[in-house]
């Protein structure tokens, strides 16, 4: 079936926003059409809405569809009503494009929106990311963002230096620095390191290693893996996944591996991988499917070979319902070098 113009332009936009997103901050929003049916009829006809995650915030991008000639007042006023009828997300209008005059307009009402490679202001989400010096402290979270576990599983996995620079940090994982510094302040309000600066640059150094660093830190780590699918890849040889789940588990201990393949993509590299390898969505069934995570960061960064690491993939098994994969999960850490 021929794509409609419709469905192009929703592909295009939330293709940019992906692409802007990750370049600027680090982030992975992991765009999906959001289905709110307590919602108006007027909104999906005049609105295109996605759920996002941005920079650890769950939120909705609102596009007005092409030819679309609502006001200002008028969005900020659809804008208010979908925050009220989901759960109080925050809402952000998204545009293709935006002229001076409805910036002006939307910057006087102070309105979240979000034109991809031109601006974008949030001041619910954003004022944290571009004050240097933030007004309060930053509170300690029950779990750590995808950053500050890449740089604690990457301090135990690769143990080179104690002391590293967020710029360091950053490179090596392929995140943005600002997304590396909110960890350092993460890590050092969860009281297992201190940052601070070494010259111009900020600096961690962490209180624990080895096993006892992975001990303070699990109660606060979480599964990498955000969404499991079935497909069908059609030239699996050239597909970049890492071998993950059940997989990985039958390459790192005696677990049976099972008939189809388990695989791991960074979330953020979902819709470009689809394009460019032509995958399609299949029964959990299909003998011909592989299954394939989306992680919240790559997995590839800690990591040389084809398979997962093995702290990674104990997060994204230990609490599965199978008593064998269980079992299988505690193995794992048992053929970690600590030191």
């Amino acid at each position: 079936m021929l794509e409609s113009k419709q469905d192009a332009w929703e592909k295009t936009l939330a293709s940019k926003v992906e692409a802007y997103l990750r370049e600027m901050f680090g982030a992975s929003p992991d765009l999906q059409r959001a289905h709110l049916p307590q919602l108006p009829y007027f909104i999906p006809d005049q609105y295109t809405i996605w759920s996002a995650d941005l920079v650890g915030r769950a939120c909705l991008l609102m596009a007005p569809k092409p030819g679309s000639d609502a006001s200002v007042e008028e969005m900020g006023r659809h804008a208010d009503l979908v925050r009220d009828r989901s759960d109080g997300r925050l809402v952000v209008l998204l545009f293709e494009a935006v002229t001076p005059a409805r910036r002006h307009a939307l910057l006087v009402r102070r309105m979240a929106f979000m034109a991809p490679r031109a601006q974008i202001f949030i001041p619910e989400a954003l004022m944290d990311l571009r004050e240097r010096t933030p007004r309060h402290p930053p509170r300690d979270v029950e779990t750590f963002s995808p950053t500050a576990q890449l740089a604690i599983l990457g301090a135990i996995l690769r143990p080179d230096t104690q002391a590293t620079s967020a710029t360091h940090l950053a490179r090596r994982y392929g995140v943005a620095i600002m997304s590396m510094t909110r960890a350092f302040d993460e890590l050092e309000m969860a009281g297992l390191a201190d940052a601070g600066r070494v010259g111009q640059h900020r600096s961690l150094r962490l209180h624990h290693a080895g096993r006892a660093l992975w001990d303070a830190a699990s109660p606060r780590l979480q599964s990498p893996v955000r969404k499991v699918r079935a497909v069908i890849i059609p030239r699996p040889e050239r597909f970049p996944g890492k071998v993950a789940g059940e997989s990985a588990l039958g390459h790192y201990t005696p677990l049976a591996r099972p008939r189809r393949q388990w695989l791991a993509v960074a979330s953020s590299d979902w819709n470009q991988l689809v394009r460019d390898h032509g995958l399609r969505e299949t029964d959990a069934n299909d003998p011909d499917g592989a299954f394939v995570e989306t992680w919240a960061y790559d997995p590839g960064a800690l990591t040389h070979d084809n398979v997962v690491d093995r702290l990674s993939l104990h997060l994204s098994v230990r609490d599965h319902l199978d008593e064998r994969v269980a079992i299988a999960a505690e193995d794992l850490l048992e053929g970690v070098k600590w030191s």
